[in-house]
């Protein structure tokens, strides 16, 4: 049951990342019903078994709860005590026959019944990839998938960037004509995903690399067997799938992503190296970076730094925009602070605070938190967030104390995805773009499994067992 969970789960992921990372209706509606129908699937199967168990904290539910209060129709009176900016707004939309005895907290449930959908496909996605990792199994035919996605998408972004061929597949772009945006619209969103499949490689190079040294330090210097030398050129393989899709992020020309992307790879270099201690490693993540460079300088890094470059006039931050949005959403948060407008409803709310470029429509923050805090309140927030974070450090001292190779590398991997879309979100709007919103839960879900319910129910298992039988169990 779970290798199929996991084949369904990662043909979706796929399948949505190819079609414009399943932004149009038909993209996520499809998404929303597979995920669906795979989580009845997996409780029918438990209930077969008598056991419903599902891996899924409580913090995802407390938040769909603060959503469907949204949705529900109050007393106009609560509301008012609530969100009097909510009821002076019903108050002014009904002049002449008077406010309704009942409304919604949310400005515009339907949008928000549309995205608490979305909202719950993203958890069951969480749901299906804590059922179906498993540390015992050996390598994730899910995270493999995520690796090939990633890899595919920066090849065609390359090509896109390279040879001017402005495509995603027969569809002829019309934005970022002079970048690598992959199947993706938008170049940050392309970088978005790069963030979150990049860490993986670097992951799966560290797994080779400990197998290798391993095995390396067992023989005393003599000839390692064929199986285990060629962990060695499984780790180089692996430091070349990332030297490109680094190149790729850089292509994208996304000033962000390509920041985040450094900072994500020298943070889980220097976090392995705190593990392995071995000078070899970091040897190999600087020659790495030495590569990329010269890649870079090969093909050229001039309209790169122009986007840099741009960033030393005085009047950027006005010509770019983003911290106009910034301002103007903070005073609708402000407005809005305990229950939001409704989720999904900022380009409806937004528009009678929006102070620049008033002839464009402005549909997000270009800031996740921020988005995320005027839809649901400081409440929604804080309850969406704080969790995460707590689980990127719960995932952080996990990798650093646990004993199972292939488990600890997982963790890396989801670390650095974890940590590198979280920075992201403080400029952009990757969360909101439902292929990489899927794939950041998955790899939340991969994390949880590994770092608490996994290893929970390990230790309860091997106080149970033999001194031998613990110690070879911990041996992967």
């Amino acid at each position: 049951m779970n290798k199929a969970l996991e084949i369904v789960l990662a043909l979706l992921i796929v399948g949505v990342t190819l079609a414009f990372g399943g932004v149009q209706p038909i993209a996520y509606s499809l998404m929303e019903v597979v995920l669906f129908l795979a989580v009845l699937a997996l409780l029918l199967k438990q209930t077969g078994r008598g056991e419903v168990r599902l891996h899924l904290p409580v913090w995802p539910v407390l938040f769909v709860f603060l959503v469907i209060l949204q949705l529900v129709p109050l007393p106009v009176g609560l509301v008012g005590a609530l969100s009097p900016a909510r009821l002076a707004d019903v108050k002014a939309g009904a002049l002449l026959a008077g406010p309704p005895a009942w409304t919604t907290l949310s400005v515009y449930p339907h949008d928000t019944l549309l995205n608490l959908m979305r909202w719950l496909a993203y958890i069951a996605g969480f749901v299906l990839a804590a059922q179906v990792f498993d540390a015992r199994q050996g390598r994730s035919l899910l995270l493999r998938a995520l690796i090939l996605l990633g890899c595919f998408e920066a090849g065609y972004g390359i090509v896109q960037y390279t040879t001017g061929w402005q495509k995603i597949f027969t569809f002829t772009k019309k934005y970022d004509l002079e970048e690598a945006t992959g199947t993706f619209i938008n170049r940050n969103h392309f970088a978005g995903l790069l963030e979150l499949t990049l860490p993986l490689v670097l992951a799966a190079a560290f797994y080779s690399f400990q197998i290798w040294s391993r095995r390396r330090r067992m023989s005393h210097g003599g000839r390692l067997p064929e199986e285990e030398s060629s962990a060695g050129f499984q780790a180089l393989f692996y430091l070349f799938l990332l030297v490109l899709m680094v190149v790729a992020v850089i292509f994208s020309r996304s000033r962000m992503g390509i920041l985040v992307t450094v900072f994500s790879i020298v943070f889980l270099a220097v976090l392995a190296q705190l593990k392995i201690r071995r000078k070899v490693w970091m040897l190999g993540v600087f020659v790495f970076l030495a590569c990329v460079l010269a890649y870079g300088v090969w093909i050229g890094l001039n309209p790169v730094l122009a986007r840099f470059e741009a960033m030393r006039d005085p009047a950027f931050l006005q010509i770019e925009g983003r911290v106009a949005i910034w301002r103007d959403g903070v005073r609708m948060i402000r407005d809005y602070p305990l229950t939001g407008t409704g989720l999904g409803t900022f380009a409806v709310a937004f528009r009678r605070y929006q102070t620049g470029r008033v002839e464009r429509l402005v549909d997000h923050t270009h800031n996740d938190f921020l988005e995320v805090a005027s839809d649901t309140g400081l409440p929604g927030a804080l309850l969406l967030f704080l969790p995460i974070f707590y689980l990127l450090g719960k995932m952080v001292v996990s990798f650093l104390s646990d004993a199972r190779g292939y488990r600890r590398a997982v963790l890396l991997g989801c670390i650095g995805s974890t940590l590198g879309l979280l920075i992201h979100s403080l400029t952009d709007f990757n969360l909101q773009i439902p292929s990489n919103a899927l794939i950041f839960s998955v790899i939340l879900g991969t994390g949880y499994k590994a770092a608490r319910s996994e290893r929970a129910e390990e230790n309860r298992s091997a106080a149970r067992l033999p001194e031998w039988r613990r110690a070879r169990a911990l041996d992967g």
